[in-house]
């Protein structure tokens, strides 16, 4: 316990440590490629989770709200980890590292479990194709349909017509009779 309490105590204290630079031999290509592919890949890791949000905010009723909420923190969370790494060539904050790093995890098997979770629903999830396809049927049974109310149509005038035919011929052979 008294390892807990010092580690979070102590959590934003470089002292034990140096900066990464210090540690091994960087040269200063080396080192900048480090540093700048991890601010770059945090930058990214950003900016994805911007445009999910958006993309929930702005596209109502889309399935699994949840599952992309979940992405957004892992990937931003994973983000996080490349910036404190960039970091750590100046600030050898290791023990932020690692808490952030824990977090991370979590994110990540929350991530895996609903995915595991939500796969069924997604499975059952339709495809464009496929609700083309549907679309298709139901314009070809809707119009099938509009064809046979045409016909019955036309078959109910000519029927009305042909009782009315009737009727003249019934009162045509009733005034022949009276005569």
């Amino acid at each position: 316990m008294d390892q807990v309490i010092e580690f979070f105590t102590g959590l934003l204290d470089t002292s034990h440590w140096p900066p990464r630079w210090i540690c091994g031999e960087w040269s200063d290509f080396h080192g900048w490629l480090y540093i700048i592919s991890d601010l770059m890949i945090w930058a990214a890791y950003f900016l994805i989770p911007v445009f999910l949000i958006r993309f929930i905010e702005m596209k109502p009723g889309i399935p699994l709200p949840s599952v992309f909420w979940l992405f957004g923190a892992f990937i931003l969370f994973c983000g996080l980890t490349h910036l404190i790494d960039a970091l750590m060539f100046y600030w050898p904050a290791y023990r932020l590292n690692g808490l952030l790093r824990f977090f991370t995890a979590i994110i990540s098997w929350a991530t895996v479990i609903a995915l595991a979770r939500f796969l069924p629903q997604a499975l059952q999830l339709k495809t464009s194709n496929e609700f083309e396809e549907a679309l298709r049927e139901r314009e070809a049974a809707e119009k099938s349909l509009l064809e046979k109310v045409k016909e019955l149509s036309t078959m109910n005038e000519l029927m009305v017509n042909r009782e009315l035919k009737m009727k003249d011929l019934e009162e045509e052979i009733a005034r022949l009779k009276s005569k």
